[in-house]
């Protein structure tokens, strides 16, 4: 049978917690016991377990993460990008969403008090972002994943969204498409904002319209898409071109289209956000920006480890860029900058952090 620190506290003659103090090399015993505990320990064959000697130094082994919601399309490649890197470094994850508003903080903010993990990864923190901006002060680590666009006062991890808008609009044009409409996502996915300045700013003064008319939001889901194009054409309202701020958004939005009669790309071109899995597969295969969400994920979470391991870490923030991938939904056109082959979508490198 295992010898437990029971064990060897009973041979000693003392209790769990002077064992435990010896193991952790603490100052307050007295030499004798020390010696006394060190050779029963050799002579029973007691090996501490690590899990143990970690609590006992006030480390879990455990990294906290902490989500918005996690019916976010593009949440789960994120989050396995996480995993990815943090178990494989011997840390375990403790997920918390803070869906249910104030009572799901609350029970996050408890077991960073309770000193229930060792450093925290937040995705989009929202109004947990001044808690956390304290807990770092005072020297948990914390490294963020932004998916806002607008900077953090916290090391960070994101995407430069405000180019992949302009992306999706460049293709718009390089196509010959003039008569622009834009589906927008909920407006608590803050990328949305970003994609949508970088899709404006890129046709100005090109001729291509895009009217407020023109442009409606929805929530995020293939449905929502759907619905967002049949509000345009119950309207009436012409366009050649449409950009989705979301993939599920975007391929709801073909189904439409498809069932209205309208051809794609021929007489509509379209071009979603994210690059998910199901692009690829829609009919036609859609048009897309990338946005790298496994390595945003792991480059946050190595950042942490790196922290949790005492490594220095420069806090300046991480943007990775977003590319084309040019699939059946738009007209093929001459290679314009950030376009991908289908083929080499995925193969992007991570940069150093």
């Amino acid at each position: 049978m295992r010898v437990t620190i029971a064990d060897v506290a009973r041979l000693a003659g003392v209790s769990k917690a002077t064992v435990s103090r010896v193991l952790n090399g603490r100052p307050d015993v007295d030499r004798a016991t020390q010696a006394r505990i060190e050779e029963i320990m050799a002579e029973t064959g007691y090996v501490p377990s690590s899990r143990a000697v970690d609590l006992a130094r006030g480390r879990t082994r455990t990294v906290g993460v902490l989500a918005p919601t996690l019916r976010t399309p593009w949440m789960p490649e994120l989050l396995q990008g996480v995993a990815d890197v943090v178990e494989p470094s011997g840390y375990g994850l403790l997920l918390h969403s803070a869906a249910g508003g104030a009572p799901a903080l609350e029970r996050f903010a408890a077991n960073v008090r309770g000193h229930a993990v060792d450093g925290v990864l937040a995705i989009d923190p929202g109004m947990a972002l001044e808690h956390l901006r304290d807990l770092h002060r005072q020297g948990l680590p914390v490294v963020v994943v932004n998916t806002g666009g607008s900077r953090v006062p916290l090391p960070s991890v994101g995407a430069d969204y405000a180019d992949g808008g302009r992306r999706a609009a460049e293709l718009l044009l390089a196509a010959g498409r003039l008569r622009l409409a834009m589906i927008t996502g909920p407006v608590e996915e803050h990328s949305g904002a970003a994609c949508a300045d970088g899709f404006a700013d890129r046709l100005t003064g090109t001729g291509a319209v895009l009217r407020a008319s023109h442009v409606t939001e929805a929530d995020g889901t293939e449905q929502g898409g759907y619905d967002a194009v049949q509000r345009l054409l119950r309207a009436r309202l012409f366009f050649d071109g449409l950009f989705a701020h979301g993939d599920l958004m975007a391929a709801g939005a073909l189904r439409a289209l498809q069932e209205a009669g309208r051809q794609v790309p021929g007489e509509v071109a379209v071009v979603g956000f994210g690059d998910l899995p199901p692009a690829a597969y829609t009919l036609p295969p859609l048009t897309t920006v990338r946005v790298p969400w496994a390595e945003m994920g792991a480059a946050a979470a190595r950042a942490l480890i790196d922290r949790l391991r005492g490594e220095p870490v420069a806090d300046d923030p991480v943007d990775f860029e977003t590319s084309l991938v040019s699939r059946g939904s738009t007209p093929a056109v001459g290679r314009i900058p950030g376009q991908r082959s289908r083929r080499t979508a995925r193969s992007a490198e991570l940069p150093a952090f």
